[in-house]
């Protein structure tokens, strides 16, 4: 089926989630972990973007993430995408790493947000991967105990807490700790509105919605060719008929330049990976 599109905002907050494909792990060892810090960086220079949080487990990964003049769509297509690859050379798989699309969810008060961002950081002690969040390196926690800013601008949420800086770092320590917030959201999001005396009168969450389309999807491309319509309904069922070879190379070398991986254009067109593969090193479509 084609992808149902997201609506886009300009300048908003989202609440990024991703599994591993079957819930296996995604980052096997530290040095996947590094690596997708790693993009989560190098793309900042390419993309505008604020990264206000993050967690990064076995087999998902979290981030709170504030998109600016670059939609959130592009950005995170671009860091699975690269993402995706590495992961198959690293592990030699050539199979879906992730658990379909990426999952996002907007964030529309500072009460959500506060609450995100706890929830995100308490990650790896609910799942008893550490007794001290201060032990677990992959968690933009460091950056909000110490208030040091770098790729993570602790400053955007810290600025909420308090005005006064070493007074958010005490309250958010404080936050992150109590026992009073048990992680569910129903019962948690008055109690923070209290606690932080939050004023939600502000155009920090008035969103509107971005007016065109920021991301070109396999389907959008598919139909942009303008191929007849009996031969679309054959080329996604996966049919191997010689007839439709020129018709699969215009759309595959099409994908490509949009930065989709095999994988990705294997699935929407019913084949398998290693099959594609050896279709366009036959055809010789350059990747």
């Amino acid at each position: 089926m084609p992808r149902i599109p997201r609506i886009i905002f300009e300048g908003a907050i989202y609440h990024i989630y991703q599994r591993g494909n079957n819930k296996d792990f995604i980052f096997n060892n530290d040095n996947h972990k590094a690596f997708f810090i790693k993009q989560l960086k190098d793309y900042n220079k390419k993309f505008d973007y604020q990264i206000l949080g993050y967690v990064i487990m076995n087999n998902h990964y979290h981030l709170l993430i504030k998109t600016n003049k670059d939609p959130i769509d592009k950005i995170m297509f671009s860091i699975n995408n690269v993402m995706g690859k590495f992961l198959s050379r690293e592990l030699s798989r050539s199979g879906h790493n992730y658990e379909g699309r990426y999952n996002s969810k907007l964030v529309d008060n500072k009460a959500y947000l506060l609450w995100l961002l706890r929830y995100i950081h308490r990650n790896p002690l609910r799942s008893k991967i550490c007794s001290d969040l201060n032990d677990y390196r992959w968690c933009s926690h460091f950056y909000y105990r110490t208030g040091f800013n770098s790729f993570v601008d602790s400053d955007f949420i810290l600025n909420i807490i308090s005005s006064s800086k070493n007074n958010a770092i005490r309250q958010y320590i404080n936050f992150i700790n109590n026992s009073r917030y048990e992680d569910d959201m129903t019962t948690d999001m008055e109690t923070i509105k209290k606690d932080f005396s939050l004023i939600e009168a502000s155009n920090l969450f008035n969103y509107t919605p971005s007016p065109k389309p920021a991301f070109i999807s396999l389907n959008d491309i598919f139909e942009s060719l303008n191929f007849p319509d009996d031969l679309k309904i054959s080329i996604i069922k996966g049919s191997k008929n010689r007839s439709l070879t020129s018709y699969k190379i215009d759309f595959i070398k099409s994908a490509l330049a949009y930065k989709y991986s095999l994988v990705e254009i294997s699935s929407f067109i019913n084949v398998s990976p290693s099959a594609l593969g050896k279709f366009v090193a036959y055809h010789k479509i350059a990747q």
